[in-house]
């Protein structure tokens, strides 16, 4: 089994174990993980960066940074598809967050430079 496959399947594993917490509990998967690590801002992006930079490290030694963007626009049309149901509260969020540019940058700085980075990557892979 190569590292993706065995990335691709413990994904898979926690796919499944959420989606049957959630449909037999859905309290104890907000209780129990999303919360503590939702309180926690610098912790939460620890977790995710650290995940990030060992799982990045694999899929793009594998792969072109192309098909990742390509899979990552297709996860983002996944995402963006679950998330329709709660459109009304996200329009609600979203004109939170944009109410103040400085604020914005301040919080969301790190992202925004990873997706200028990759985007720019890609740009100049594909049309060099």
């Amino acid at each position: 089994m190569t590292a993706l496959e065995v990335i691709g399947a413990i994904f898979a594993i926690f796919i499944l174990v959420k989606v049957l917490i959630v449909l037999i509990k859905p309290q104890l998967w907000m209780k129990e993980v999303a919360e503590p690590l939702l309180r926690n801002p610098v912790l939460a992006t620890a977790v995710y960066g650290i995940l990030a930079i060992m799982v990045g490290y694999f899929v793009f030694a594998r792969l072109r940074v192309a098909e990742v963007a390509a899979v990552m626009f297709f996860t983002s049309l996944l995402m963006g598809v679950s998330l329709l149901p709660y459109s009304r509260a996200l329009l609600k969020t979203a004109e939170e967050m944009l109410a103040s540019r400085s604020e914005l940058l301040r919080r969301a700085w790190l992202p925004l430079v990873i997706w200028v980075v990759i985007a720019l990557w890609v740009l100049s892979t594909v049309f060099a």
